[in-house]
């Protein structure tokens, strides 16, 4: 069955040339415990777990001068989509999560891949999914990597390819209060106070990643310790990690981050309950400006908390909803690529969380990293995901930023200096 793409969808598929979108795919990094399996034991359990994830086969197709649609791939096969990729023994991750950030997606095909990884690490295999954002956002995907490697007895039925949605999700007066924070954002994306460089859409060969580890506990007892949320250690890490980075930087755009405070985009799901199996995009984003360099550790995580709160409550997510289902699609594609301004915000940041208990083969999983998006104008982006226990916090940069390798390391040594006793 053939289905339209909603607005949001149609931006990120406009972005650019195919060859130049390698940016724009995202997913996740998944290391299991054991020996690798041969090739066809991962193409036999996709191959299972398609019935309950139609999307997969959909391709993204013009419709003859309409909107483009989401339609079945006639000539599917899940094993143009599945590699098994072997690095030589010891290759660091991040040189691993690098080569697999570059790779292209099949074309004339429905947008995802999966690579079967292993050799560059002594008792242990990885499987690497990414998909193009035109499909699905960070949800969307991750819905996606729990239906395969999760419990399906756990992960519900079939997924929902287009089903109607209720649009009013929210009460009148936060409705209200959205629009205007809709229109706010937008007009802060027009005519920023503090324009940021935009900066030139990377090669693939350009793009570079690099993660650092954590637990979920040291983030929890950082935003506990300051009655904040687990958002907002995250983003306080990330606000330390940038001005250490930044603190090099005399001749290029890093004085820029050391002289104003950091607006950064963050994506907000849209979603209902029940609705993480929605194909496609159902987001909308706001923006969150860090503290000015040099404010107290104690005042700028209450400043940045309450920026915070004020996002979450002034009612964007269900007037976005409202406004992506009843505004002309033109006029929400207009707005949606204005919000996506590079000139507002340098970097994306976003935080998302996997189910416990992936495995495969009977291998459990033992933590996975994101691989996040740079948007076309940005030479940043910031992605952490939770696991259980585990907590992984990726870096997707554009390699002619300026040591931007470091900032990974960089993040992990922010939340031992916060984290240590006063």
């Amino acid at each position: 069955m053939s289905h339209r793409l909603n607005p949001i969808d149609e931006v990120f598929l406009s972005m650019g040339p195919t060859e130049d979108q390698v940016g724009l795919t995202h997913g996740q990094f998944l290391r299991f415990q054991g020996g690798a399996p041969p090739l066809s034991d991962l193409r036999d359990h996709v191959r299972e777990r398609l019935p309950a994830l139609p999307g997969l086969t959909h391709r993204m197709t013009p419709a003859r001068g309409r909107r483009p649609r989401r339609e079945p791939d006639p000539g599917f096969d899940p094993a143009a989509h599945l590699r098994e990729q072997e690095f030589p023994p010891g290759t660091p991750l991040d040189t691993v999560l690098t080569a697999l950030a570059r790779e292209p997606l099949p074309e004339n095909a429905p947008p995802w891949s999966m690579r079967l990884v292993h050799g560059h690490a002594d008792g242990e295999f990885a499987v690497c999914y990414r998909v193009h954002h035109s499909a699905e956002d960070g949800m969307g995907a991750s819905h996606i990597v729990s239906a395969l490697f999760g419990d399906p007895c756990l992960e519900g039925g079939r997924r929902d390819t287009a089903g109607p949605r209720p649009l009013i999700s929210g009460s009148a007066r936060e409705l209200a209060r959205g629009t205007v924070s809709v229109g706010t954002g937008l007009a802060r994306a027009l005519v920023p106070a503090q324009p940021w460089p935009k900066a030139p859409r990377p090669r693939p060969e350009r793009l570079g990643v690099s993660a650092a580890d954590a637990t979920w506990n040291e983030l929890r007892q950082l935003s506990r310790r300051f009655g904040a949320t687990l958002n907002d250690a995250f983003l306080m890490t990330l606000w330390k990690a940038l001005d250490a980075w930044a603190a090099d930087g005399d001749q290029d755009v890093r004085s820029r981050f050391r002289t104003a405070p950091v607006p950064v985009r963050m994506p907000l799901s849209t979603r209902r309950p029940g609705e993480d199996a929605l194909l496609g995009n159902h987001l909308t984003t706001a923006v969150v400006a860090l503290p000015a360099r040099g404010t107290p550790l104690d005042v700028a995580f209450g400043q940045l908390a309450g920026r915070t709160r004020r996002m979450r409550a002034h009612g964007l997510r269900p007037a976005s909803r409202a406004l992506v289902g009843i505004l002309p699609a033109p006029l929400t594609r207009w707005t949606v690529r204005r919000l996506l301004s590079p000139r507002a915000s340098p970097l994306y940041a976003s935080n998302f969380s996997l189910p416990t208990a992936l495995s495969f083969c009977g291998a459990p999983a033992i933590d996975a990293t994101p691989l996040g998006v740079l948007l076309p104008g940005n030479a940043l982006s910031v992605t952490l995901l939770s696991y259980g226990q585990r907590v992984r916090v990726g870096f997707l940069y554009d390699r002619a930023l300026p040591d931007a390798e470091r900032l990974a390391g960089l993040w992990r040594e922010a939340l031992d200096t916060l984290s240590a006793p006063a």
